[in-house]
């Protein structure tokens, strides 16, 4: 119940950090070009803490459920960016980015498959 609370705090606390704290903007834009601005190292370092910042939603997703725990971290990581990149282009709040899509389920990924090695480690 305790991991429930904290994915769910966790999740809101990443809408109003990316979504509902940004300013409106005039325009809306959209990338919708994979592993674009990789070469400059200020949307290098964005990409990472996209990454990073998903890591928690994979981590308490994996700690949900006990099977599928990275098929389940992705697809909820999947879900909530996704969420918060259709929130950002129809407020007008940021950028629609299929990066932040795939880095953000990256970042899932990853904490779905710390998760299950913890799983691993509490077993044996």
């Amino acid at each position: 119940m305790l991991c429930y609370f904290a994915l769910v705090i966790y999740i809101i606390i990443l809408f109003y950090m990316t979504v509902l704290s940004r300013e409106p903007e005039k325009v809306n834009i959209v990338y919708l070009h994979l592993f674009w601005g990789y070469d400059d190292p200020l949307r290098c370092q964005e990409k990472l803490l996209n990454i990073a910042i998903f890591i928690p939603v994979g981590l308490l997703a994996g700690f949900l459920f006990k099977r599928h725990r990275i098929l389940i971290a992705l697809l909820i990581g999947l879900a909530v960016s996704l969420s918060i990149e259709c929130s950002q282009l129809a407020w007008s709040r940021g950028e629609f980015d299929v990066d932040d899509l795939f880095n953000n389920t990256l970042g899932a990924g990853i904490g779905g498959v710390i998760a299950m090695l913890i799983g691993w480690i509490k077993v044996k």
